[in-house]
């Protein structure tokens, strides 16, 4: 005991230096440590954040998707309206009804024409005077201004596929059409349609209320 009180300030001395080096060998260590953790946390936070944006970004891009809506109707097993896609084509949309009907007229059908919505795809029946009709509502139907008027089709102007718009008018009729007016110069009345072969007066009675050649 007398020696520890002699010794005492030589102790707190040695005890002090063996703390400060504990400290010096240490401190690095713990603060690498928390360094890390830092970073970690900061890590972990822009990786939540961008996290967030990528799944905004989805979200807004499923938002953008147009859902159309499609009438089909003749000779198709399943018949009935179907929701489509931009881009989607009448092809895909004749699957979803289920196909057409070994009884249905397949070559007065354009399957490569881009659906629109509240579009009517008509699958006429083999041997149906109507010979195939994509058709839209009169609303919708020859949007450009070169080839319609009011919503009506001009046929001396209106491309293959903007006939194909005029129901009772498939690829056969629409070529024919075309054909006409090359051959003659255009239509100088729209009744001259029923001088193409395939039209007759009921087709016509059909096709006027959709058409003009002004």
């Amino acid at each position: 005991m007398d020696w520890l009180r002699k010794n005492k300030k030589f102790l707190i001395i040695v005890i002090g230096g063996i703390f400060l080096l504990l400290l010096y060998r240490f401190y690095p260590i713990l603060m690498q440590k928390n360094e890390e953790e830092d970073y970690l946390q900061q890590a972990d936070f822009f990786a939540g954040g961008e996290e967030t944006s990528v799944e905004a970004n989805m979200i807004e891009e499923e938002e953008k998707v147009t859902v159309m809506l499609i009438d089909v109707k003749g000779a198709v097993k399943n018949p009935g309206v179907y929701e489509a896609r931009e881009g989607d084509r009448v092809n895909d949309i004749i699957i979803k009804a289920g196909g057409i009907l070994e009884k249905g007229e397949k070559n007065a059908v354009n399957f490569a024409m881009k659906v629109s919505d509240e579009m009517i795809i008509y699958v006429p029946f083999i041997g149906e005077e109507e010979e195939g009709a994509l058709m839209t509502e009169a609303s919708n139907q020859a949007q450009t201004s070169s080839s319609s008027k009011e919503g009506l089709i001009n046929i001396n102007k209106a491309s293959e596929t903007e006939l194909l718009q005029i129901p009772g008018v498939g690829p056969a009729k629409a070529t024919a059409i075309i054909e006409y007016r090359e051959q003659n110069g255009g239509f100088s009345a729209k009744e001259d349609m029923k001088k193409i072969s395939g039209i007759g007066e009921k087709t016509y009675e059909k096709l006027e209320a959709f058409i003009t050649i002004n």
